[in-house]
């Protein structure tokens, strides 16, 4: 696991606005919703390969913040190189999003909510945008999280993650599978104008190693983009290998903390990228 340059990516990183078995470690209630995935999925899932999604009308937050880079350096495999923001840590991302529809391939639509955490890195050859590893996405959404997980990624799917804005402006996320990166985020945020003029266009990408389709890709391009502000948002860790990550329970975000909408999030998922 390399890394290297000692890079700040403020700049992109104001552009951050996701298979059919659960994994072992969850036990009886996540295989009753591994099961749900495969049930709901029916005839969607298709063969396993590259894919389409699109995210519409979200509600966002995304947070980045520093995790010791000797905890995050076995995380993420030798071809990427670990970014070392300040001598001694990584850069770390926590998003979260709510949509007014999730499809898949164009189809599939429904309201759906989403999670991941990520590790900032350089891919071999570069990409551009924001480039981020991911060590884990939870989604609501059958159908996208079975075809993320029949490609290899760390995808899971629960029924449970929740996202909220309190009437007193409090953000209020609870990612509760898997338990071993189980977290909340929670904090009072300004929202964004609804009326202030877009940011430009944003892409950033989430890579995962997979054995059988290579590194895979999810590229989101994102527009009609706007930010609030969310700097006293705190992420609790729960699960004990997100505690292992961060060294600790608690993680803020020096660097970029804010609610967000967007329009739209176009992704490609591509497979065997390098």
């Amino acid at each position: 696991m390399k890394h290297g340059v000692r890079i700040v990516l403020l700049a992109g990183l104001t552009s951050l606005g996701c298979g059919a078995e659960p994994p072992p470690e969850e036990g009886g209630v996540a295989a009753a919703e591994g099961g749900a995935v495969v049930a709901a999925a029916g005839g969607g899932l298709g063969a396993p390969g590259a894919f389409d999604a699109q995210y519409i009308d979200c509600d966002e937050f995304a947070g980045v913040g520093l995790a010791p880079i000797a905890n995050v350096d076995p995380r993420v495999p030798d071809d990427s190189t670990v970014i070392e923001a300040v001598p001694g840590s990584a850069i770390v991302v926590a998003q979260a999003a709510t949509c007014e529809q999730i499809c898949v391939g164009g189809e599939f639509c429904r309201e759906a909510t989403f999670a991941q955490f990520g590790v900032g890195v350089a891919p071999p050859g570069g990409a551009p945008g924001s480039n981020f590893y991911q060590l884990v996405f939870v989604t609501d959404h059958p159908i996208l999280a079975a075809r993320l997980r029949l490609l290899g990624v760390n995808a899971v799917f629960t029924p449970k993650i929740e996202y909220e804005i309190t009437p007193e402006s409090e953000l209020f996320v609870s990612v509760p599978r898997p338990k071993s990166f189980a977290f909340e985020l929670s904090g009072p945020i300004t929202l964004p104008d609804p009326n202030a003029p877009p940011n430009p266009v944003s892409t950033f990408n989430y890579w995962y190693g997979t054995d059988a389709f290579g590194n895979v890709l999810q590229q989101n391009v994102v527009t009609g983009i706007r930010f609030g502000e969310g700097s006293g948002v705190v992420l609790t860790a729960i699960g004990p290998e997100l505690q292992a990550v961060l060294g600790g329970t608690t993680l803020t975000f020096p660097f970029f903390a804010a609610p967000e909408v967007f329009d739209r999030a176009d992704v490609s998922v591509q497979t065997n990228v390098f």
